[in-house]
């Protein structure tokens, strides 16, 4: 084992100042000259030195090297001190300990002889930003594991890259109408390290933080700190589903619903604003949770068809609502319905009407007829339910060329439009050909079929009168 003291500059040296922060560095060999990695070394250094890790341990790498800062306990803890160094490894299948010492002096802080830490500080360096993503939300908008402040920190350095105690570093924020400077100034400690800290405002914007040593010309600038994210407003609260017309009878049948969140600039709100999601009929969200937590300003629920459901004619209506502050609430609802197939009939109008029950060909042998899919009070059908039609009797058709499958619609109280051709049979078999301008009728049935996703289908008779 060999140990070797690097002073702040990284040169191996017996002497270190009381402003640096050395390195005390052990090399472990095999009797082949082979590293030995994975071996726990322990460091003494000594009443007048301080030991980092606290520990003073460190582990052999690939090249048998590990190390531990060192440095002067204090500004006066300067003389002359023993770094020791011990290890054990495994000789022949028993365990020696092996050891390695260096003696170093402390001498008071470098500098051109000079004891003032105005004097001494050669540079400032900028260390990092709390929180570690440089970026604070608006007053009033924190909680949600955002801050409205920021915590960033500078380190104070002779000429040999050492820290300096006892510097008056001064600090300014660029631009600095925005944000509030909580600390004017501040003196290095004995890491060098200075602390400032600014509070947001309520403009969204960038800043930097510039830090000066008081009467030199050594400052430095901060990464740029982000002033963003408001709180929720109900101007940008948006609430949408994927799908708004469900089937009443399909018990499981869902729609996601989202909610979108944005402040006064636009930005989506801090993650973790909690939703809270209610509905009349059904159910929303999980056993977890009755709502969600915001991420990149958005989340979402799941809402299902269960009992209780909703009579023909009544909107389920889903209700979401997040805090803002201590008092505020802000809340948004939306319609969706649930209508089951056994429903569903042929009317003669979007709203209000009669239902169709029977067709006439009148005096033509192929027909098309224009009317509406719905509720007897006027709900469309579940997204994507199907209108089919058969005939009875041979050569007695329908064909459906527009409004079927049904498509999801957003506007409640109106039933679907839907055009199909019904054609009479042509050529006599169990009934009548039928013979446009004919003077006799017959009537004959034609089977509706109503098939909404996920549940059996539901069939009506509709009777046809054809000429023959």
């Amino acid at each position: 084992m060999t140990l070797a003291v690097l002073n702040g500059s990284g040169v191996s040296s017996t002497n270190i100042s009381t402003a640096e922060i050395a390195t005390a560095k052990v090399t472990l060999l095999n009797s082949s000259g082979a590293p030995i990695q994975g071996v726990i070394v322990n460091f003494t250094g000594g009443g007048l030195l301080t030991l980092a890790p606290t520990s003073a341990t460190a582990l052999t790498d690939a090249n048998g090297q590990a190390s531990v800062e060192i440095r002067a306990s204090s500004s006066t803890s300067t003389g002359a001190t023993l770094v020791s160094a011990s290890a054990a490894v495994i000789v022949s299948s028993t365990s020696t300990t092996v050891t390695a010492q260096k003696a170093i002096s402390i001498s008071s802080a470098p500098s051109s002889g000079a004891s003032d830490p105005q004097l001494l500080a050669n540079a400032l360096n900028f260390l990092d930003t709390n929180p570690s993503d440089k970026s604070i939300v608006l007053k009033g908008s924190g909680g949600n594991g955002r801050s409205e402040s920021a915590t960033l920190r500078f380190r104070v350095v002779d000429t040999n890259n050492a820290p300096v105690k006892g510097t008056i570093v001064d600090f300014s924020v660029n631009p600095s109408s925005v944000v509030t400077l909580n600390i004017a100034s501040a003196t290095s400690d004995t890491d060098g390290v200075v602390v400032a800290t600014v509070s947001s405002g309520t403009v969204a914007t960038s800043v930097v933080v510039t830090a000066t040593v008081r009467g030199r010309s050594i400052a430095s600038q901060s990464d740029q700190l982000l002033v963003t994210t408001g709180s929720a407003i109900a101007a940008g609260f948006d609430l949408s589903a994927s799908k708004f017309n469900l089937n009443a009878s399909l018990s499981g049948d869902s729609s996601t619903i989202t909610v979108r969140i944005r402040d006064a600039n636009g930005n989506p709100v801090a993650d973790g604003v909690p939703v809270v999601f209610t509905t009349d009929f059904g159910g929303v969200g999980s056993s977890a949770q009755g709502g969600c937590l915001t991420s990149n300003g958005l989340c979402t629920v799941t809402y299902t068809v269960q009992d209780p459901r909703p009579a023909d004619g009544q909107l389920v209506t889903v209700v979401s609502s997040t805090q803002v502050g201590s008092t505020g609430v802000i809340s948004k609802s939306i319609n969706l319905s649930a209508v089951s197939p056994g429903a569903l009939g042929i009317y003669s109008a979007k709203v209000s009407g009669t239902k169709v029950t029977a067709l006439n060909l009148g005096t033509v042998c192929s027909a098309v007829f224009s009317y509406y899919v719905g509720t007897p009070l006027n709900f469309a059908a579940a997204a994507g339910t199907t209108v089919g039609m058969t005939g009875q009797v041979a050569g007695l058709s329908g064909s459906v060329s527009i409004g079927s499958p049904i498509l999801d619609a957003l506007t409640f109280g109106e039933r679907t439009a839907i055009s199909f051709t019904v054609t009479a049979p042509s050529t006599a078999g169990a009934v009548p050909a039928c013979v446009a301008g004919g003077s006799s009728s017959q009537t004959v049935n034609l089977l509706v079929t109503f098939t909404s996703p996920g549940t059996t289908p539901v069939q009506q008779t509709m009777p046809v009168t054809y000429p023959f």
